[in-house]
């Protein structure tokens, strides 16, 4: 089983732990990063999860999009989930990183690669203009 997508802080996670009935060598959690209140709090909720006997690498971030990928490697978790051409541009993954067998790699440029995706570049500077 696979859920935690919907829940934000590091309380949500500890009751869905609590009470949730998943098993820690066999059920994934995909907390969304980018929707948790940020990186610090996302930090927080991994904390919760390593009291309560899981690993991170049960962590697979609820998300489809670059930065949950970037947070998802820069952090060690077990995978992230994407669906690359659903929510364009946003929920695209760079330009560069073509989805092979399943998996993609990371873009190589700094920071979380946004400009790497030509189709989000172009709304994000229109923003910026």
């Amino acid at each position: 089983m696979a859920t935690g997508e919907n829940l934000f802080s590091h309380q949500d996670a500890a009751n869905l732990l609590r009470y949730g009935g998943l098993r820690p060598a066999r059920d994934w959690l995909q907390f969304d990063c980018a929707l948790s209140y940020g990186l610090v709090e996302y930090l927080r909720i991994l904390d919760v999860v390593r009291e309560a006997g899981w690993s991170p690498r049960r962590c697979i971030p609820h998300g489809g999009h670059q930065m949950s990928l970037n947070i998802a490697a820069g952090l060690g978790l077990g995978g992230n989930e994407a669906y690359p051409e659903v929510f364009r541009p946003f929920g695209g993954l760079a330009d560069d990183c073509p989805v092979e067998g399943g998996q993609v790699r990371l873009p190589d440029a700094p920071g979380i690669g946004f400009e790497c995706n030509a189709e989000l570049y172009k709304v994000l500077k229109t923003l910026s203009d």
